[in-house]
């Protein structure tokens, strides 16, 4: 089921994939509309995830109008790309066989996209544990 949402979404390598989920977080602040989009997607393999990362960092890049700026993130996450414009935020990270992307649109310093990534790789890897990233 997730490959085949994957092809005809076009926008993700979809090789090995076995499970893809997408969810936004939206939230109207007096310093304007906080929107983020995150996405995940679970492989098979660290190889097939890898060879993910490649095409979600190559997508997050494809529409780049202006020169972005590189943002360093500091996660745990085994590969990290990331960067930043005048308005939007976005990062792909690979943490083993899962590949995060994560869309951001006038976040607040206290949310920004870092924040979020951080917690996301927190999330990948406590279920890799088998835990309930929720509990």
């Amino acid at each position: 089921m997730a490959r085949k949402q994957c092809e005809t979404q076009a926008q993700w390598s979809c090789a090995g994939l076995t499970a893809q989920a997408t969810t936004r977080h939206f939230s109207l602040g007096s310093g304007g509309d906080t929107n983020v989009m995150f996405t995940l997607l679970a492989y098979d393999s660290v190889e097939n995830a890898k060879v993910g990362m490649k095409a979600a960092v190559t997508e997050n890049h494809k529409d780049e109008k202006a020169k972005p700026k590189p943002l360093t993130i500091d996660t745990d996450a085994d590969e990290t790309d990331a960067y930043t414009d005048q308005e939007y935020s976005a990062a792909a990270l690979r943490v083993g066989s899962v590949v995060a992307v994560m869309f951001g649109k006038q976040l607040p310093k206290d949310h920004d996209l870092p924040s979020f990534a951080k917690l996301q790789v927190k999330r990948i890897t406590t279920a890799a544990t088998g835990k309930n990233p929720d509990a």
